[in-house]
C-alpha cells in the first residue's frame, strides 16, 4: 500500500503503540491520530454495520471491488465475509465506498461483556492494494421514554468527569497502556461505568473498548469559529466537516463512546442559555444535531453540555455545583421535577455531566486558587477550622457531598424515572505529577465513597434527625435502587441494620423485608427505631446491608449523634431576671422545657436595664415592638441585656441595633445556577468563629453541620427537610461598626452570613441568633444546649467585651492564630494564596503576581486542569471592600481604589508596640499605610523583599479599650505576621 493511502493508523496498531510511552511515538503521528478521523468508519448497531471509506489521493482505486471480513477479537473466528461494492473516485481524487452489512448475529458489546471484532476492507486497484483494518463493537445506544438504553436495556450512567490525559501527568504515563488499564480498572472497581477524557485519545478509548468503560466525549468547548456568545460565522458545511473529521470521526469506531458532546465551554465560559447569542447558538446546534444524527445515529447527542436544557440533542443535561459554589446538597431534590431541565415538549433522559466540585488538592486541603470561586467556597464548608484539621475536613466533606449528590439523584428515580446519570466533577486522586505508575496516585476518600454510592445495587439511608436523645425514636427510610449489572430483578431482598457505637460495638439490630425491586427500579421503606435509653453520649452509625438469598449485594451507613437527657444542662442561678416578650407560646414552651424560669412582659418600657434579660421570642417581632425601638436601644445602652431569637425577615427591622443588620430573605435551595441574594437566609456547616465562646460551650464544629428536621419530612413530600441549623441568618450592613459587633458563628460563602453575634452599646448588649432553636426544643439536643448557653451567658454578671483579647502573635492566613478577628467578607483582608508547583513543572508554569493574587501561565488552575499544583495560604492582603461576582469570585467594589482591611482587637495593658511583617512579591515597590486609632504610618516595601514595621500603640490603650487597625494600599502587599510587645 502506498503512503498516500495511510490516512490514519488503525485501532489495532494504536493498541500496540499504547504499550509504549508517548515519547516513543513520532510526534507528527500523535498529532495526526488525535485530530483526524480514520479513513474507515464503521457505524454499528446490534446486528449490522454501515461502512464508510474515504481515502485521499487514491484515484488508482477507481472501479475496484472492495471485499470485507469481520472476525472476532477473542478467537479470530469469522462473523462475516463478502463483497462490499465498487469503489468510486470523485473529482477531488478521493476514493469512497459506502456499504451496509446486515442480519449479523454478533456478541454484543456492553460494560459487562465488551465483545470486540475486527473489520478489514481489501481491494485491488491498478497495482495499488487497499487494506484498511479497524476494531469495532456491536451495540445499540438509544433513548426511549426518557431513559438511555444500551442494547435495548435501560442503563444508569455512573460517571467520573475529571480524568487524564493531560492534567499534570508525567509524559511517560499520559498514554502508557499499562497505566491506562490500571486507571480504568480502578474506576470500574468503584462502580464508575462512564467517563470523560480531557481530550480524545485513541489509547484511552481502545482500553475503554476492551475493559467495558463507556465514554461521553466530543467537543468540550465552543464550536470552532464561534465563541461563547456567537455561533460560527463560516459556512455550515465547514462546521459539519470539522465535527465529522476532527471531533466525532476519531471517536466513531469505538463502541465505548455512547454519547457525543457538541459543545460546552471555552476559556472558562459556558455556552449561555439566557445571554447574548443564545438563540443563534441554539439554532446552530439544532442544525448540527440534525445533520450529524443523519450521519451517525449509533450514539446519543448532547448538544450543549450543562446549559442547553435539551433544546437540541437527545439528552437534557445540567451542570450544577450545588453544595460547593452555591446552594447545598438539598438542591438535588429539585431533580425530582423533570421540568427543571426540560424546555421542550420532548421526554428526554436527564443527566448531570458535571456536579459536586469540592476540589481538594494534593495534600487534601481545598485548593485556594485566587481570582476564582475556590477560596470563598472553602470558607463555606470548612470555615476557619484550624489548619491541622482542614485536610481531613475537606476530604470528608468532598466524599460526603459526592454521596449526597449520587444517592439523592439515584433514589429520586422512584419519583422521576427520567433521571439517567451523573458524573461528579472533582479531584479523585492525591498525586498526579512525579508518579511512576497508577498505584502512586492514591485515591482520596471519595473513591471509597464511589464504591458504595455507585454500587450497581444501591442501599441508601434517608435520615433527617442526625442529632437525637438516647431513648428517642428515629425514623430512617431505607431506599433500594436496582441497577444490577445483569439486569435482573431484585427478588425478596432483606435489609438488615445494626447501630454501632464508636468502638464498633452493636447496640441495636433488626431487619426489614422489601418487595421485589425490578431492574432500573427504586423503592423505599420507612422504619421506626427506638434507641436504647441507656446509650452513652457519642457518635454512632446505622449500618445496613442488603441480602438477596445468601449473598450480600450492597451496604451503606449513616451517622448519628446521640446525647444523654442531661446534655443541654441548666442555666443555674442567674444574675438577671429573664423577661420573655412573645405573643405566642412557642418560645415559652421551649424555655420551660429546659427549666428556664421567666416572666412574661407585654411592655418593654417596664424593663430594668440593671436587672433584666429581655428575650424576644422567635418570630415575635411586630408593630408593637417596631414602635418601641428607641426604648429598646436605651435599654441596651443603659446596661440591659437582650436575646433576639430568630425573626421573620419580612417583618424585622434591624436598623436600630448598635450594629445595624439585615435579615436575609433568599432561600438557599433552588434549581438555578447562579445564587443571588447572598448570604442566604439558611445555612449549614456553620463556622464557630469563636469556638471557646460561652454561647458554644459543649458544641463543636461537627455539631453545627446539620440539625434535626422538625417537620417529619421525607422524599415523598414537596420542598425540603428543615435541617439547616440557621434559618434566619443576617448580614452586617456597616463594616465600620464592627468594633461593636462580636461575631460568634457565621456561615455561607466567604462567611458573609452571620448566625450568632453579640452587639454592644454603652454598658449593655444584645445577642442575635439566626439559629432555629425554638422549633427543635426537646428534639435536637444541640439546639437545646445552645438555648441554655445563651440564657446562661446573657444572664450572668460578668462584663462582656466586643473585641477579642490578643495575647499571642498573629500569623495571618493561619485560621487558629487569627483568634476569630476576621469575620468573613467584612474585614476586607483576603487570603494570599500561593502555588506550590512541583519540581519539573516550574518551567512550564511561570508565576506572576497581580492585584488579584498569584497566577500561573495558562490562567487559573490547580483545582481542575492542573491538579498537581496546590495553592496554600501565605498571609493576607488588604483587598476590600469587596463583594462576590454572580458566580462567587471575590471582586473589589472599586478596582482602581487602594485595597483596605480593618479589624479591632484588645491587647494586654503592658504592650506598647505593634510589629507587622510585610512582604512584597511584586516586581516593583509597593506602598502600604498602617493606621492605628487614626494615626497613619506610610511604608514603601521594596520589590521582592520582606520587612518588619514597628508601630507605637498609644499609651492610653489597654485591655479595656480596643485598638482600631486599618491596612490600606497596594493589593499585592502581603501581611505575614502581627505581634504586640
Amino acid at each position: 500500500m502506498t503512503r498516500a493511502l495511510h490516512i490514519t493508523l488503525a485501532a489495532s496498531t494504536l493498541a500496540v503503540l499504547g504499550a509504549l510511552p508517548t515519547r516513543a511515538i513520532a510526534q507528527d503521528e500523535v498529532a495526526r491520530r488525535e485530530t483526524m478521523a480514520p479513513a474507515l468508519l464503521a457505524f454499528t448497531d446490534t446486528s449490522s454495520v454501515r461502512i464508510e471509506l474515504r481515502l485521499t489521493n487514491a484515484a488508482a482505486l477507481r472501479g475496484a471491488t472492495a471485499r470485507g471480513r469481520i472476525t472476532s477479537d477473542a478467537d479470530s473466528s469469522t462473523l462475516w465475509a463478502g463483497t462490499l461494492g465498487t469503489i468510486t473516485v470523485g473529482p477531488d481524487g478521493a476514493a469512497r465506498l459506502s456499504a451496509r452489512v446486515a442480519t449479523l448475529h454478533p456478541r454484543r458489546w456492553s460494560p459487562q461483556s465488551p465483545a470486540l471484532y475486527h473489520l478489514v476492507v481489501d481491494a485491488e486497484g491498478d497495482a495499488t492494494p487497499l487494506h484498511e483494518r479497524v476494531r469495532i463493537g456491536f451495540r445499540s445506544v438509544s433513548s426511549r421514554e426518557g431513559q438511555i438504553l444500551l442494547n435495548g436495556r435501560p442503563v444508569f450512567l455512573r460517571g467520573n468527569a475529571i480524568n487524564p490525559p493531560d492534567r499534570n501527568l508525567p509524559d511517560s504515563l499520559e498514554e502508557n497502556r499499562r497505566f491506562v488499564e490500571d486507571y480504568i480498572r480502578y474506576l470500574r472497581s468503584v462502580g464508575v461505568n462512564i467517563m470523560r477524557l480531557t481530550r480524545e485519545s485513541q489509547i484511552w478509548l481502545d482500553v475503554g473498548d476492551e475493559l467495558g468503560m463507556m465514554f461521553f466525549q466530543g467537543n468540550y468547548g465552543t464550536p470552532e469559529g464561534g465563541s461563547s456568545t456567537k455561533a460560527p460565522s463560516r459556512p455550515f458545511a465547514e462546521s459539519l466537516r470539522w465535527y465529522q473529521d476532527r471531533v466525532l470521526g476519531p471517536l466513531a469506531n469505538h463502541p465505548s463512546v455512547v454519547v457525543y458532546v457538541l459543545s460546552n465551554e471555552q476559556a472558562d465560559r459556558e455556552i449561555p442559555y439566557l445571554n447574548k447569542g443564545a438563540a443563534e447558538i441554539d439554532a446552530f446546534l439544532h442544525q448540527a444535531y440534525d445533520s450529524l444524527r443523519s450521519w451517525d445515529d449509533s450514539r446519543l447527542y448532547l448538544a450543549n453540555a450543562g446549559y442547553g436544557f435539551g433544546r437540541a440533542g437527545d439528552v437534557c443535561d445540567l451542570h450544577r455545583y450545588w453544595g460547593w459554589y452555591y446552594n447545598s446538597f438539598l438542591s438535588f431534590y429539585e431533580m425530582r421535577d423533570p421540568h427543571v431541565c426540560w424546555r421542550t415538549g420532548k421526554v428526554q433522559p436527564m443527566t448531570m455531566t458535571e456536579n459536586t466540585g469540592n476540589y481538594t488538592g494534593v495534600d487534601g486541603r481545598y485548593n485556594l486558587v485566587p481570582d476564582t470561586k475556590q477560596p470563598d467556597s472553602q470558607l463555606n464548608w470548612t470555615g476557619h477550622a484550624p489548619d491541622d484539621e482542614q485536610a481531613a475536613r475537606a476530604l470528608r466533606y468532598q466524599a460526603w457531598m459526592a454521596k449526597q449528590a449520587i444517592e439523592i439523584f439515584r433514589r429520586s428515580r422512584e419519583r422521576n424515572p427520567y433521571l439517567a446519570g451523573l458524573s461528579p466533577f472533582t479531584i479523585l486522586f492525591h498525586d498526579w505529577w512525579g508518579i511512576n505508575r497508577f498505584a502512586d496516585m492514591k485515591p482520596k476518600p471519595i473513591g471509597a465513597q464511589y464504591a458504595v454510592s455507585f454500587a450497581p445495587v444501591l442501599l441508601s439511608w434517608e435520615l433527617w434527625t442526625p442529632q437525637v436523645y438516647a431513648g428517642s425514636t428515629i425514623r430512617p427510610v431505607a431506599h433500594l435502587v436496582n441497577d444490577a449489572n445483569d439486569g435482573a430483578s431484585l427478588e425478596r431482598p432483606i435489609v438488615s441494620y445494626v447501630l454501632t457505637d464508636s468502638s464498633g460495638a452493636e447496640r441495636l439490630r433488626g431487619s426489614v423485608s422489601f418487595p421485589d425491586v425490578p431492574y432500573y427500579g427504586a423503592k423505599s421503606a420507612p422504619l421506626a427505631l427506638r434507641l436504647p435509653a441507656n446509650l452513652s453520649a457519642g457518635n454512632y452509625r446505622l449500618v445496613g446491608t442488603v441480602r438477596a438469598g445468601d449473598r450480600v449485594i450492597a451496604h451503606n451507613d449513616v451517622a448519628l449523634f446521640v446525647a444523654r437527657p442531661a446534655y443541654a444542662g441548666s442555666v443555674g442561678s442567674l444574675s438577671r431576671r429573664v423577661a420573655l416578650y412573645d405573643p405566642t407560646p412557642r418560645s415559652g414552651r421551649a424555655l420551660t422545657r429546659l427549666g428556664v424560669r421567666f416572666t412574661t412582659v407585654r411592655d418593654v418600657a417596664t424593663l430594668s436595664p440593671s436587672r433584666d434579660l429581655l428575650v424576644i421570642g422567635a418570630d415575635a417581632w411586630g408593630p408593637q415592638l417596631a414602635a418601641r425601638t428607641a426604648e429598646l436601644r436605651r435599654f441596651i445602652a443603659s446596661g440591659g441585656r437582650m436575646i433576639v431569637l430568630h425573626q421573620d425577615p419580612e417583618k424585622f427591622d434591624g436598623s436600630w441595633l448598635p450594629t445595624p443588620i439585615h435579615l436575609q430573605s433568599q432561600a438557599l435551595d433552588h434549581a438555578k445556577i447562579f445564587p443571588g441574594g447572598r448570604p442566604f437566609r439558611d445555612g449549614m456547616a456553620v463556622n464557630p468563629e469563636l469556638p471557646d465562646h460561652p454561647a458554644l460551650a459543649g458544641i463543636d464544629r461537627d455539631r453545627l453541620f446539620l440539625w434535626d428536621d422538625f417537620t417529619s419530612w421525607n422524599e415523598s413530600k414537596p420542598g425540603f427537610p428543615q435541617v439547616y441549623p440557621v434559618t434566619r441568618g443576617f448580614a452586617l450592613t456597616d463594616p465600620k461598626t464592627l468594633d461593636r459587633a462580636l461575631v460568634i458563628a457565621n456561615y455561607d460563602h466567604g462567611l458573609q452570613g452571620v448566625a450568632l453575634a453579640e452587639l454592644f452599646d454603652g454598658a449593655g448588649s444584645a445577642i442575635l441568633t439566626g439559629f432555629d432553636l425554638v422549633d427543635r426544643g426537646g428534639l435536637d439536643p444541640v439546639a437545646d444546649r445552645m438555648l441554655v448557653n445563651l440564657v446562661r451567658y446573657m444572664g450572668d454578671a460578668t462584663q462582656h467585651a466586643a473585641t477579642q483579647l490578643v495575647t499571642r502573635k498573629i500569623t495571618w492566613g493561619d485560621y487558629a492564630s487569627e483568634h476569630g478577628l476576621l469575620t468573613g467578607i467584612y474585614s476586607g483582608l483576603v487570603i494570599n494564596a500561593v502555588p506550590e508547583i512541583p519540581e519539573g513543572l516550574r518551567a512550564k508554569y511561570p508565576v506572576r503576581v497581580t492585584a488579584e493574587g498569584w497566577a500561573i501561565a495558562g490562567g487559573p488552575g490547580g483545582w481542575n486542569t492542573k491538579p498537581a499544583i496546590q495553592y496554600v495560604a501565605h498571609g493576607r492582603r488588604p483587598f476590600g471592600p469587596y463583594t462576590f461576582s454572580s458566580g462567587g469570585t471575590v471582586t473589589p467594589i472599586e478596582r482602581n481604589a487602594p485595597g483596605e482591611g480593618r479589624l479591632w482587637l484588645r491587647i494586654p495593658a503592658d504592650r506598647t508596640t505593634m510589629i507587622t511583617t510585610i512582604e512584597n512579591p511584586a516586581d516593583e515597590r509597593a506602598s502600604l499605610e498602617i493606621v492605628v486609632d487614626g494615626v497613619a504610618q506610610s511604608v514603601l516595601v521594596p520589590a521582592h523583599e520582606t520587612m518588619r514595621v514597628e508601630t507605637t500603640v498609644h499609651p492610653n490603650q489597654g485591655a479595656a479599650t480596643p485598638l482600631a487597625i486599618t491596612f490600606r494600599g497596594d493589593r499585592r502587599v502581603v501581611l505575614l505576621e502581627t505581634d504586640f510587645k
